[in-house]
């Protein structure tokens, strides 16, 4: 598959060596012109992510793919073909159109290394939003009051956030802290998923895949593995109500979906400390 074949609606390219950029018009020749390598670099992880400012327009950040799990090892960041990077950029499109807050993705680079594929996504920064990680990370283990109303308001904006994703039929698959944005301000709590890698979209999820997704973001819970855990209980029941906003999703007895989350965890955490 070429670069230049299926292009998301809207969409254009442009070769510059060994590099193709796709993105919509107005971001082609930014992002031909940027030094990649040179970009600063605003968060750190398995995937390099780096901005480029632009006058007049929300920054751009760019997040290059790499493997994780065993595969890293062998194969960190080559691709036999560009079809993974431009499905993200499908499946974030269909997502804005059908009203799921997440982070609009305007392009890709895709670079040439002998028969493979390096690939990274460009998307809109969302300014001045942190990731659900770094706020629980700077939880304190005893908030005082206005803390605790604030984290509540947070779990809730996210509960409610999550089920409009769900409705809207988007499985996002890795949905995890890291993946999910925060943004307070004086009107409430704006979120925004991000890192729709090999994520589906299509008619409304069944109750079997909602509840792998919230395993999948309790998990992510977990793994932090701070004692005492700013997250109990109290606060996913909150996160539950919130999703289900009245309606018997579920059942009416979610008490085994928390245990499934407490299971699925458990065995989750021996590949952890197999791997970390």
């Amino acid at each position: 598959m070429k670069p230049t074949q299926n292009l998301p609606a809207g969409y254009e390219a442009e070769q510059a060596g060994d590099r193709t950029v796709v993105a919509l018009p107005e971001y082609i020749e930014p992002l031909v012109a940027a030094d990649m390598e040179n970009l600063p670099a605003v968060r750190h992880g398995r995937s390099p992510l780096r901005r480029l400012a632009l006058p007049g327009k929300p920054a751009l950040l760019i997040r290059r793919y790499n493997r994780g799990g065993l595969l890293r090892a062998i194969n960190r960041d080559r691709y036999i073909s560009p079809a993974r990077v431009l499905n993200e950029i499908q499946v974030c499109r269909e997502a804005v159109s059908r009203g799921v807050p997440v982070a609009p993705a305007v392009g890709a680079i895709i670079e040439k290394i002998g028969k493979f594929y390096r690939l990274s996504l460009v998307t809109c920064e969302i300014e001045d939003a942190i990731d659900l990680g770094e706020y629980i990370n700077w939880l304190p283990a005893a908030p005082p009051r206005e803390v605790l109303m604030e984290k509540r308001g947070i779990i809730e904006a996210v509960g409610r956030a999550v089920r409009q994703m769900h409705d809207a039929g988007l499985y996002h698959a890795d949905l995890q802290l890291k993946n999910i944005l925060v943004r307070l301000s004086n009107e409430g709590v704006d979120v925004h998923f991000i890192d729709l890698d090999r994520s589906v979209i299509d008619g409304g999820l069944s109750e079997r895949l909602r509840a792998d997704n919230l395993r999948r973001l309790n998990r992510s819970v977990m793994k932090m593995q701070i004692q005492p855990s700013p997250i109990d209980d109290d606060d996913r029941r909150l996160f539950l109500r919130a999703y289900r906003g009245g309606k018997p999703i579920f059942g009416a007895d979610v008490s085994w979906l928390l245990k499934s989350c407490r299971r699925h965890a458990f065995i989750h955490s021996i590949t952890w400390r197999l791997f970390r």
